[in-house]
C-alpha cells in the first residue's frame, strides 16, 4: 500500500508564530515531498487559527496551502481535513472547491489492515472541565453559527482574531505549555486508555489538540498518537501498511 500520512496543528495564521508564511511555506514543502507516494493524507485539525465560511467568502490568505491540497487531490491523493476547534466552521468549500473529505467528529476507520480512531481531540477532552465543554457546544452550535455568520466579515474575522490573541495572552499559550504533565496524566491518553476497554477492535488512536509529541503504548501493540504541532515540531504520523511512525520534518 502507499503510506499514509497525519499531521494537524499548523494554526496558519496565528499570532503565535513570529512568521506565518514561513510555517505555511514549510507545511507545503513537507506536503510536496510525499505527494509522489502518499496514499492518503489526514489533517486532524487546527490548520488554520481562524476558518469561517460564508456563503460567497472565505477568509484571506493561505493560497500556497490550499493550492497544494488541490494539486494532491488532483494527483490522485486522498485528502481528508478535520475541524477543530480553530477552524470549526467548514461549511463545503473543501469538498465543493478542493475536493477533500471533510470530517466534523471523530471516525473509526481500516487502513492496510489495522483499526484506527481518528480526531482532532476537542471532542473527547469536552469531558474535561466545564470550560471545554462550554466552548466545544458553543462553536458547534447551529444557531450560534447562523447568528455569527449574519455579521459582515468585515467586522467577525478581526472579532475572532483578537478574541484568539486575547485568550492566549491573559491565559498564557495553552497550545504550547512550558511545562508538560507526565504522559500518564494527559487527558487524551486517559481517554483512550478508558475507550480501549469500550473498543477492542481498535489498534491506534491518533490525536491532534495538545501539541503534545507523544507515542504511547496501551500494551497489546496498541498505541496512541499525539501528532504535536507545526510551532514546535513540523510533525507528522506515517503508516505503511506495517509500521506506524512519528516523525519531525527538517528541509
Amino acid at each position: 500500500m502507499n503510506p499514509i500520512f497525519f499531521t494537524s496543528d499548523a494554526h496558519l495564521g496565528a499570532a503565535v508564530h513570529k512568521d506565518s508564511r514561513s510555517v505555511e511555506l514549510r507545511l507545503v514543502r513537507w506536503m510536496e515531498s510525499i505527494a509522489d507516494t502518499a496514499g492518503a493524507l489526514y489533517f486532524l485539525g487546527d490548520m488554520f487559527d481562524y476558518w469561517h465560511e460564508w456563503r460567497y467568502t472565505i477568509p484571506k490568505g493561505y493560497t500556497r496551502f490550499l493550492g497544494t491540497v488541490a494539486r494532491l487531490v488532483d494527483s490522485g491523493v486522498e485528502v481528508h481535513i478535520f475541524t477543530g476547534n480553530h477552524d470549526v466552521w467548514m461549511k463545503g468549500y473543501f469538498e465543493e472547491e478542493l475536493g477533500t473529505q471533510v470530517h466534523h467528529h471523530a471516525i473509526q476507520v481500516n487502513l492496510g489492515g489495522k483499526t484506527f480512531r481518528l480526531a482532532h481531540g476537542d471532542e473527547e477532552c469536552k469531558e474535561r472541565s466545564f470550560r471545554e465543554s462550554l466552548l466545544y457546544n458553543t462553536f458547534r452550535s447551529p444557531t450560534l453559527q447562523a447568528l455569527y455568520a449574519s455579521i459582515h466579515p468585515r467586522w467577525s474575522t478581526p472579532i475572532a482574531q483578537v478574541s484568539s490573541n486575547t485568550s492566549r495572552q491573559q491565559h498564557g499559550d495553552r497550545d504550547v505549555p512550558e511545562v508538560m504533565p507526565p504522559i500518564e496524566e494527559e487527558w487524551l491518553i486517559q481517554w483512550a486508555a478508558r475507550d480501549a476497554v469500550k473498543h477492542p477492535e481498535v489498534d491506534y488512536w491518533l490525536f491532534g489538540h495538545r501539541h503534545r509529541l507523544a507515542d504511547y503504548s496501551l500494551g497489546n501493540g496498541r498505541r496512541v498518537l499525539l501528532l504535536g504541532d507545526w510551532i514546535r515540531y513540523n510533525s507528522y504520523a506515517e503508516w505503511d501498511g506495517e509500521e506506524l511512525s512519528l516523525n519531525t520534518f527538517s528541509d
